[in-house]
């Protein structure tokens, strides 16, 4: 659950707006930045001390001095100085009396003033690395003893002091000409110029290199120190515990701040369910008691109820199953085989209909092939009536002219005249067009009877006899009367009734026609 900080309301975890004030719910506090305690470092203070012990002289000729940054790793160690030579020493040892070199030697700025005695000494009293102390070598004046092996090791300090001076001098001994001899009181080695040469290139070569060295560590120290600045804080690594249970002063460190526990990632998002208020703007579901949307934080006043689905949009859409969870496994059940079932049921029903209503389905399919293909007309080959008049005989009734009619010579009612058409081949009457009356003109149909029932005795080519009664209705025009017959062969009208019969008229029929196929 989430508390809202404005009004208190409680959230789920995966709303992102208040539903009591509509405010957003944000992940994690505000967090006030809060400066590091300042704190020395060892390796900033033998840092700061070996700039001081330098002095300016540390980076050569240059009067400004150079803040040292903090270096986060500690420097290397730092091998013990070579032995000096014994030839060097002697070299170097000067004769009783002040050279006159050293007072006359103009003073040198930055780590040149270190080395200004040796600059002006012969080049053979130039010492090696590390066998005297900066202040030995610029008293020119006085004796040096001669230096052993040095077993004692010398501090940061005073190995960055003594290392600037070489530098000075390797960079003075490049720039100015070499010294004048010393004085009449100097020693000499046997060996003369020669080997006092090599042994000026060799120390000059020596200090070379060890000012190139601690040019780079300077450079690696300055780009370390921006990085530093500019990166975040490297994380604490675990250290042994402390052998004794007494509390032990502890170096400060930077202040950092908790993490806030992180939310679960949201699920995938579900629709609406029944009842929810729909939000307008971003169409999610909330629970009926919110004011403003969970996902948006729009209001909710106007949001319409998510209705149910009808059931029948359910069986052809149904709804989205919920995702099963990584790793989830079905228990293992025997389930009932429902849709082979039913698919067994259905097709089952389907057959028994079929047989039962057999004579219906092949009555529709007959009928539906007569209407598409039983329009066919089919002409008799005679046309013989019991009796007719002289001006309407039999032949009228096939002449294609519905003003022309055939009577029964006799006058009256007419019930039981025929007319018998006979058929060159069978063939399937599908329906019997009649035109009733003396004529299709409303006059004349009207000064006649006009046949009401004509009886219509169908014979088939197997001899048998099928009868339909057809019916007409009291008005003018064509008439159609479906029947469905097969093999017929021979027709015979009869007149069963009529309408308007009187003694003096006739009953008249305009026109017969036969379809089939």
């Amino acid at each position: 659950m989430i508390v809202c900080p404005s009004c208190g309301t409680r959230n789920e975890d995966d709303e992102q707006f208040c539903g009591g004030c509509g405010s957003y719910l944000w992940d994690e506090p505000e967090v006030v930045d809060v400066p590091a305690a300042t704190h020395a470092d060892p390796a900033d203070a033998t840092a700061s001390d070996t700039a001081a012990a330098a002095g300016p002289g540390a980076h050569g000729t240059d009067a400004t001095t150079t803040a040292v940054l903090p270096r986060p790793e500690p420097a290397p160690p730092v091998l013990p100085d070579p032995v000096t030579p014994t030839g060097a020493q002697d070299a170097a040892r000067p004769t009783a009396g002040p050279p006159p070199a050293a007072s006359t030697a103009p003073p040198a700025t930055g780590g040149a003033s270190a080395t200004s005695a040796s600059n002006a000494a012969p080049p053979a009293a130039v010492p090696p690395t590390g066998s005297t102390s900066p202040a030995v070598a610029s008293t020119a004046g006085q004796r040096v003893a001669p230096a052993g092996p040095d077993v004692t090791t010398p501090g940061p300090a005073t190995r960055t002091a003594r290392d600037a001076g070489e530098a000075g001098t390797a960079q003075r001994s490049d720039d100015a000409p070499a010294a004048p001899a010393a004085g009449p009181g100097t020693e000499q080695d046997a060996d003369g110029p020669d080997r006092t040469r090599r042994e000026r290139e060799a120390v000059e070569r020596e200090s070379a290199q060890r000012a190139e060295r601690e040019a780079a560590e300077r450079a690696a120290a300055r780009t370390a120190a921006a990085a530093a600045l500019v990166a975040p804080p490297p994380p604490a690594r675990p250290t042994a515990p402390a052998a004794s249970t007494q509390p032990a002063p502890v170096r400060p460190g930077a202040t950092q701040t908790p993490r806030p526990p992180r939310r679960p990632a949201p699920a995938d998002e579900q629709p609406p369910s029944p009842g929810d208020l729909v939000c307008g703007s971003c169409g999610a579901g909330n629970t009926p008691t919110r004011k403003f949307c969970r996902r948006c934080g729009a209001s909710l006043a106007d949001a319409p109820v998510a209705q149910r689905r009808s059931w029948w949009s359910r069986l052809w859409r149904p709804d989205p199953r919920r995702a099963r969870s990584a790793g989830f496994r079905p228990p293992r059940r025997r389930r009932f085989p429902t849709r082979p079932v039913v698919a067994l049921l259905v097709v089952g029903a389907l057959v028994a209909a079929v047989l039962a209503f057999r004579p219906e389905i092949e009555k529709a399919r007959i009928a539906v092939v007569d209407r598409i293909q039983g329009n066919a007309a089919v002409n008799p080959v005679q046309v013989v009536a019991s009796s007719e008049l002289p001006e309407r005989p039999a032949a009228q009734i096939r002449d294609g002219a519905t003003n022309l009619a055939w009577s029964p010579a006799a006058p009256g009612d007419g019930v039981g005249q025929f007319v018998d058409f006979t058929f060159g081949e069978p063939f399937r009457l599908t329906r019997v067009l009649v035109t009733p009356g003396a004529s299709d003109v409303e006059t004349d149909f009207l000064a006649n009877a006009s046949p009401e029932v004509l009886t219509l005795t169908a014979t088939t080519s197997a001899g048998t006899q099928q009868t339909v009664e057809v019916p007409l209705a009291d008005r003018v025009g064509l008439q159609d009367v479906a029947t469905g017959i097969d093999d017929v062969v021979a027709i015979r009208l009869t007149i069963s009734s009529t309408y308007r019969a009187t003694p003096t008229t006739h009953v008249a029929v305009a026109e017969v026609e036969f379809r089939g196929r």
